[in-house]
């Protein structure tokens, strides 16, 4: 279980730190779109695809990096103040009513939009370059297999703490 574990922890430490770098990548594509549109009055028809897809790209694939490392958004009034084993209860109880079914039903969606998408050779619809949709499609459903892998790990973290009282790390 260990070596599963490490090996998920691994893939989503390597994901976030190459997705990272989508971010500065993100400030040139918006700054050359301001840039063309308006101080030369001429928008480009490629970067907004660019743009969209860098943005989405850096947002679904950093999830599993952000729960991993305990950074996403999280209501720490009390939960802050409370034990380990407390905040292992929390955690069991919020991901196996919440965050798993949620998570079951992203994968279960972008994944078939994905096939479809590529069985159907979608294409984007707001320029006239129209670059096929589906590698973002699938992008979407990478990012959301990446957070299911590192949502299970975390709950067996969880599961851990709860029955044996200390980390498992």
């Amino acid at each position: 279980m260990r070596k599963i574990l490490k090996a998920i922890d691994a893939t989503k430490e390597f994901v976030g730190t190459v997705v990272k770098w989508l971010g500065p990548v993100l400030m040139v594509l918006i700054t050359t779109q301001v840039f063309l549109r308006y101080v030369l009055a001429s928008p480009g028809d490629v970067l907004p695809i660019l743009m969209i897809t860098a943005g989405a790209s850096l947002y679904v694939l950093g999830w599993g990096y952000v729960y991993r490392h305990d950074r996403h958004v999280r209501v720490d009034v009390f939960y802050a103040r409370w034990s380990p084993r407390t905040k292992a209860l929390i955690d069991v109880i919020g991901s196996l009513i919440w965050l798993l079914p949620w998570l079951a039903f992203l994968l279960f969606i972008s994944g078939k939009w994905a096939w479809e998408s590529y069985e159907t050779a979608e294409w984007w619809t707001l320029t006239y370059w129209r670059p096929p949709l589906w590698p973002m499609r699938a992008t979407i459903f990478v990012g959301v297999v990446l957070l299911a892998l590192q949502s299970l790990a975390q709950l067996s973290r969880s599961f851990h703490v709860l029955v044996r009282n200390r980390a498992y790390d």
